[in-house]
């Protein structure tokens, strides 16, 4: 649990850069690129960050607060929500925004935080609707806190099942040798950021425990998935 005291601009930055770092991201290798993707869209939580600040009530019986869950992460926004339009009606159409702090709103607004006064709610249900993200909100007279539901965890391959007697590069492993049952111990190393000498050493218990089978020679290895 930290608490932060700054200006706006650079707690804002602090406030993504705790989130971002506490997600999980999804790694993917194609050819020699690596692509990392977070589990909810930057766009996403900088869109929701900057709305909380921009309608604020500061010097309150409360402050921002951020929490992040195993199934969720909650943005509070100290202050009752300010406008007589409902997030939703925002959502569906185009509605003057209620300006709670003009100096704040009109920084976030040059420095691009923000795109469009009374946009915010209508990008933020876009944004999430390209993503597959669900989100909710709760609003009293203390303050206002907007809901994130993070994707629950999944494997990548469909047809691997997480088994708590294998460790994480056995997993990674095996569910390489199910796409391609030839991969070499360099491809596989190269692929999970290993050692080929770790690769082997998963191999070698992979088949320990049953899990493969070699069917193929030294020279040109093939793997047979038997579990």
């Amino acid at each position: 649990m930290k608490l932060f005291e700054d200006n706006i601009y650079n707690l804002l930055g602090m406030a993504e850069d705790y989130i971002l770092k506490n997600i999980r991201w999804r790694i993917e290798i194609i050819g020699t690129e690596r692509t990392e993707t977070p589990e909810i869209p930057v766009a996403v939580i900088r869109e929701v960050l900057a709305n909380s600040f921009a309608h604020a009530v500061y010097n309150g019986r409360t402050n921002h607060e951020i929490c992040i869950h195993p199934g969720m992460i909650t943005i509070y926004s100290p202050g009752e929500y300010a406008s007589n339009h409902k997030p939703e009606d925002y959502m569906k159409g185009n509605y003057e925004s209620v300006i709670r702090n003009a100096t704040i709103a009109k920084i976030l607004y040059l420095n691009k935080s923000i795109e469009q006064f009374g946009s915010g709610f209508k990008r933020i249900n876009s944004l999430c609707k390209d993503a597959g993200i669900r989100f909710s909100y709760e609003s009293d007279e203390l303050g206002f806190k907007f809901i994130l539901y993070r994707p629950e965890l999944q494997s990548d391959i469909p047809s691997v099942t997480l088994d708590v007697t294998l460790n994480g590069t056995e997993m990674a492993v095996l569910a390489i040798l199910k796409q391609k049952p030839d991969s070499s111990r360099g491809e596989i190393a190269e692929k999970i950021s290993k050692t080929v000498r770790t690769v082997q050493r998963a191999l070698d218990s992979l088949r320990e425990k049953g899990y493969i089978q070699r069917v193929g020679s030294k020279q040109d290895p093939q793997w047979k998935i038997v579990k």
